[in-house]
This record gives C-alpha cells, structure tokens and sequence, in this order.
C-alpha cells in the first residue's frame, strides 16, 4: 500500500513539473512561431533559404510536443458517461474507413457481444484519442494491402476491445518500453502516444496488453470489467 501511494505521488509530481514547464515554454513558442510568419510574409525569398523548410517542420514538431504534453498532463481527468459500446465503435469505423480505403488498408470492426446493448462507462473524447491513437500507429506499421481490425467481445468478466494489424510488427526489445513516456523508435514520434493510450485506459479502471511478431502484425487488448 505505501509503495502504491509513493508510485502515485510520484506521478502526480512528474506530471506537476511537466504541466509547469509546458507551460513555459508554450508562450515562447508562440511568438517563435509569430515571427517566422512574419519573416517569410516579409521577405519571400527566404523560402530558398537552404534550411527554412527544416526550421519549420522543427517548430511543428514542437508544438505538436507542447499539445501531446498537454493532453497527457489531463488524460486521467475524465468527464464519464454510460455508452452503449457497440454502436459507440462502429460508428467510428465507419468514419474513418473511407480514409483507409484510400490508403490501401482495409479497415473492418467486428462484434462478439450477443447484447448489442452493452454499457461501458467512458469519457467519449478522451477514449476516442486513444483508440485514434493506437489506429494510426496500426496504420503507420502497415506498407501496402494491410487490414486493421477493431474487434469487441468478453472474456471471463472483462469487455476486450482489440486493434488489430498484419503490419511490420514491433521488435521485441521495444516490448518493455512501449507505454513509458519519451521513448520513441520513430523518426518523427514524441514517444507520448501510448504513454497517452494507457494513461487513459488505466484511468478507465482498465488495462492494456501488447501481442507482436516483426514482420507479422501487432494486437492491443484493451480490458475493462464488467458484470
């Protein structure tokens, strides 16, 4: 029990100072940000200049940093209300399958449960980010002529929510580190989107399981209990 309330004071402070130095630099970014615009609606020609593009993709990728901080600091904030979860999925599949369509991946959802009634408690925004979230990383590990599959159903007393791909699938030293913030094996990645993902789904009271062969496709199992 004191080891649980040490972990959890832990956290509360990493995520104080984060919260605080997000802060900081949010405003100063900013005005970078203002000023560049400024610059190259005042001088053109600066868009020849060697590096300008590198500049800003470099300030995208903070201010993308500065928003990803930001919603993990207020990830474990939930606003709860009671979601029939069979309709809750495919409605967004159904939105975003089109787009993976286009992409080259086939995007399907598949139901188990026999009641189509089904409840789940969520904050519908923030669940939402974190399904996107693991959606998009099963998009991105897929080259060509993948499928990704969004499946429902129980086991024992959990309701499981699985995403799963045939894609290029995750080494297994990264296994460990997957859901730690910061560390990223992407070129371009922040390293807080799964650290995003499980924040949210522990939130929820659920936990989330990685299964992956390289070369053979990936599944996260989410779970929650139910009656």
């Amino acid at each position: 029990m004191l080891e649980m309330r040490i972990a959890e004071q832990t956290k509360q402070e990493f995520q104080f100072t984060l919260s605080k130095v997000s802060h900081e630099i949010r405003n100063p970014v900013t005005l970078i940000n203002s000023y560049l615009q400024l610059v190259e609606k005042a001088h053109p020609e600066v868009e020849q200049y060697e590096y300008w593009e590198d500049i800003l993709d470099q300030m995208d990728f903070l201010k993308n940093l500065l928003n990803e901080l930001s919603i993990y600091n207020n990830s474990g904030e939930l606003h709860r209300e009671s979601v029939p979860i069979v309709p809750y999925l495919k409605k967004l599949t159904e939105k975003l399958a089109p787009t993976y369509k286009y992409l080259g991946i086939q995007l399907n959802y598949e139901s188990y449960l026999f009641d189509s009634n089904t409840m789940l408690s969520l904050d519908k925004i923030k669940f939402q980010q974190a399904l996107l979230n693991l959606i998009r990383n099963a998009g991105e590990s897929i080259s060509e002529n993948g499928t990704i599959h969004i499946i429902l159903k129980k086991e024992r007393n959990n309701l499981c929510i699985q995403i799963e791909d045939n894609g290029c699938g995750i080494e297994p030293e990264y296994l460990p580190t997957l859901f730690d913030p910061f560390v990223t094996h992407k070129k371009t990645g922040t390293g807080l989107g799964l650290a995003i993902v499980n924040q949210v789904v522990q939130s929820h009271g659920g936990s989330i399981e990685v299964l992956s062969y390289p070369n053979e496709g990936t599944t996260f199992t989410l779970s929650f209990p139910c009656g």
